[in-house]
């Protein structure tokens, strides 16, 4: 019996997967570093200090990373207001808070997360938010998502996560849960190891998937 829904931030819930590359690309400019398209879709769904790993291995960037972190984390929240919900969530959300105990759980900063969930007056739904601060290992490692089904009193296995890139699928099937994947980011070929996919919201899909 599915008793807890935890959702992803960027690309679930808010169509913000664009401010992070955006932001990127004007930290990197401020260096020189021009990158490819190809480069920033690497980074999708993972921590901005994996993003540079990768991309120091690559001999991208120069290696003193926490610069470039830093810096992108103050420009994404200085372009915050530019994100807009995905088509019809914040209702759903609204409906499915009446039924099911929810959370948020990103590999992006808490202050960012926050202020997109209290913007569009979302905070009241959630009765946990997550970001990048409250792990030690990012997805797709599951830890947050344990931690995020401890927080809520709940079992894993009676949670079902909301996920758009493979990381994150990844987390929440290593977490024991089930995962909704929207093909709001990538590819659905992209998204396989998920449980259902969606293209969009389909509210009517899913609330059948959840038995609501």
């Amino acid at each position: 019996m599915i008793k807890a829904i935890i959702f992803d931030l960027d690309g679930v819930i808010f169509d913000s997967e664009i401010l992070h590359q955006q932001a990127w690309k004007k930290v990197f400019e401020r260096y020189g570093i021009h990158l490819t398209k190809n480069d920033y879709l690497k980074g999708i769904g993972i921590s901005d200090l994996d993003f540079l790993k990768h991309l120091v291995s690559e001999k991208k960037i120069p290696e003193d990373i926490e610069v470039f972190i830093k810096e992108k984390r103050k420009t994404l929240l200085e372009i915050s207001s530019q994100a807009k919900p995905i088509d019809g969530v914040c209702l759903f959300i609204g409906e499915l808070s009446s039924e099911y105990k929810l959370a948020v759980a990103s590999n992006s900063d808490r202050e960012f997360v926050l202020k997109l969930i209290e913007k569009e007056g979302l905070s009241k739904c959630f009765s946990v938010i997550l970001g990048f601060q409250d792990i030690s290992k990012p997805k797709p490692d599951p830890e947050i998502y344990i931690k995020c089904a401890d927080k809520l009193g709940v079992l894993p296995d009676e949670c079902v996560v909301f996920e758009d890139s493979p990381t994150g699928i990844k987390a929440a099937k290593n977490a024991g849960m089930k995962c909704i994947a929207l093909a709001t980011t990538l590819d659905e070929n992209a998204l396989s190891e998920a449980d259902f996919i969606i293209k969009k919201m389909e509210f009517d899909k899913v609330k059948k998937f959840l038995g609501f």
